[in-house]
């Protein structure tokens, strides 16, 4: 029996024996080929600008050569130290790479607003800040390091007063309404450019950063002749509501450069409609896409006709599109009374305010689509 126990306590420790060199292994990095080369650091790019609202683009990159791992076949470790250029550089940010067989390490715009700029001193935007960067490479069976060389690197700041712009006012397709308020692109081959193409009418419009509110937004600089110059305004009171006037309806192309605070606006040409319809409970067809009614147009600008009408509501297409997606002449208010001296919206969509027709009867309807204008009389 006691040679027994022995004989059980010997397995026993010859398994927990084996279990130790299993967790040894398991924790034995992988072998990698035998390194020996200085580490280098370099930067893809020798300034870089970064702009908030160019987001998760890609803005700074480094790569870097292997170092070594001293005759073994350990796996390296690495990582990235970066400071101001008068800083200590161990002092800065260290990003942890870890281990890579690639070598490379990129930040986006958005991961340098968040990690470099809280860096930066109190200086203008157009002023080039410098920062020093190196790698450090850790052997991970002896924990010996090597460091590369130190790499100079400019850092240009653009902080963007916003990441979004959107038109709006009589001027525009959609008016007044925020909700559906008209978004500028980003024009990413200048810094801060935004830019729109579109149908306008006669009327006025200026800039908002956000469809949630009334402000911040760019208006015109009333302080200068130059009626391409705009202001920022961060709330209310800041500055007179101003806002740019369009003389005639048409196609137009705005563009605007938030940091230089211009903007351009330029008159395309081009007859906007050539035909304009009338459709819902007042038109002779009714809802009816097959049965629609069209206007006589005797001059560019000039749309009527002349007529009965049933009682009801009443909007005018300006395209067939049976599915109620295409551009409409709108009322400017929800269950809008006739009148003679009246006026419109055109877009597509909401808001789908139309005409109320309070009686069957012979009418005659004219619209001006250069003044945007539009008279009910009922005959």
């Amino acid at each position: 029996m006691r040679a027994l126990r022995f004989k059980i306590l010997d397995l026993r420790f010859i398994a927990a024996v084996l279990c130790a060199l299993l967790l040894t292994a398991c924790e034995k990095p992988m072998d990698e080929p035998q390194r020996d080369e200085a580490l280098v650091l370099k930067s893809m790019q020798d300034s870089v600008a970064c702009n908030i609202r160019m987001g998760d683009m890609p803005a700074m990159q480094f790569t870097w050569t292997a170092g070594t791992n001293h005759g073994t076949s350990s796996a390296l470790y690495y990582t990235i130290d970066m400071n101001l250029a008068d800083s200590a550089i161990a002092d800065g940010l260290h990003f942890e790479i870890g281990r890579t067989m690639d070598r490379t390490f990129s930040l986006t715009h958005r991961q340098m607003v968040d990690s470099i700029l809280p860096l930066f001193p109190i200086v203008e935007d157009d002023v080039p800040v410098r920062f020093a960067a190196r790698v450090r490479a850790k052997v991970q069976m002896t924990g010996e390091e090597q460091v590369s060389q130190i790499i100079p690197l400019n850092v240009v700041r653009y902080a963007a007063d916003t990441t979004h712009l959107y038109l709006i006012g009589s001027a525009m397709p959609t008016g007044w309404d925020r909700d559906h308020a008209a978004e500028l692109q980003m024009d990413n081959s200048t810094l801060a450019g935004y830019t729109w193409t579109g149908k306008m009418r006669k009327g006025e419009f200026k800039v908002l950063a956000t469809r949630e509110d009334w402000y911040p937004a760019y208006l015109r600089d009333e302080s200068v002749a130059d009626s391409s110059a705009m202001i920022y305004c961060e709330k209310i009171g800041d500055y007179p509501d101003s806002k740019w006037e369009v003389d005639t309806t048409g196609n137009y192309a705005i563009s605007l450069d938030t940091k230089a605070r211009t903007i351009e606006i330029r008159y395309l040409g081009g007859e906007v409609y050539n035909h304009i319809y009338m459709i819902g409970d007042a038109a002779p067809g009714g809802w009816s896409w097959d049965n629609l009614t069209q206007m006589q147009h005797p001059e560019s600008d000039l749309f009527i006709y002349e007529g009965m009408l049933n009682a009801g509501e009443i909007k005018f297409p300006v395209e067939i599109k049976s599915d109620f997606s295409g551009e409409m002449l709108f009322a400017p208010e929800p269950n809008c009374a006739p009148s003679l001296n009246g006026t419109f919206d055109i877009h597509t969509g909401d808001p789908d305010n139309k005409w109320i027709i309070p009686a069957a009867g012979k009418w005659r309807i004219t619209i001006n689509i250069k003044k945007t204008t539009i008279s009910f009389v009922q005959l």
